[in-house]
């Protein structure tokens, strides 16, 4: 119930930040590619999407600001032609799959008319998890091992390129701020907490 309360929240945020002067609105879809660090696999080899809804004020030629409210897909996989990372073995099968709602807010700096750069962070709430074994199919995690947490503050950069006014094409590299779960002992080291989600990520924006 709380996870429904929490996207219908944010989606009349949205609608009353639209009706509101100096807002401009669209949608969106993209790719990821993601990994999770700390889990000793290495590239960013799990495929994932994403997809929603965006807001922009642009205050004036240089400056303005930002809201989504997205779904997007993150997650680890192993790379099936090379072997682990850390453990020089025979390749093993293992995909990971973390389904987040997600709510960026981001600061927007123009210039040459056509390119921007943005940087923010972000509020997601984890709503599925599914991993797959060995190649078995996929399914839930382990409850005897270390558990993801629910909510995630992801730290964003990009930089976008507008080929025409209404559309522009978006590129964007994403890391957890802190550890979305912890490691498996509950070792720590220093600012290495535990796992993070890391990404790479590229969207079509289209304003409506």
């Amino acid at each position: 119930m709380k996870k429904y309360l929490s996207i219908l929240i944010l989606f009349l945020l949205t609608n009353f930040l639209y009706s509101q002067e100096g807002f401009k609105g669209g949608i969106f879809i993209g790719a990821v590619a993601s990994q999770v660090d700390g889990d000793m696999l290495m590239g960013y080899n799990k495929a994932g999407s994403q997809a929603g809804i965006f807001l922009v004020n642009k205050l004036d030629d240089s400056f303005g600001f930002s809201m989504e409210m997205k779904y997007i897909q993150k997650g680890s996989r192993t790379n099936s032609r090379a072997p682990d990372s850390i453990n020089v073995a025979p390749p093993r099968y293992y995909k990971l799959r973390l389904s987040y709602i997600e709510v960026p807010f981001l600061l927007n700096f123009y210039f040459k008319k056509k390119f921007m750069i943005e940087t923010g962070l972000g509020f997601g709430y984890l709503f599925r998890i599914r991993e797959d074994i060995g190649g078995f199919g996929m399914g839930p995690t382990n409850p005897y091992e270390k558990q993801f947490r629910r909510f995630e503050i992801p730290l964003i950069f990009g930089i976008a390129y507008y080929p025409t006014e209404n559309i522009h094409l978006d590129f964007r590299a994403s890391y957890s701020a802190l550890a979305i779960r912890s490691h498996p002992g509950n070792q720590t080291w220093y600012f290495n907490r535990g796992q993070y989600n890391n990404l790479i990520s590229f969207g079509i924006y289209f304003n409506i």
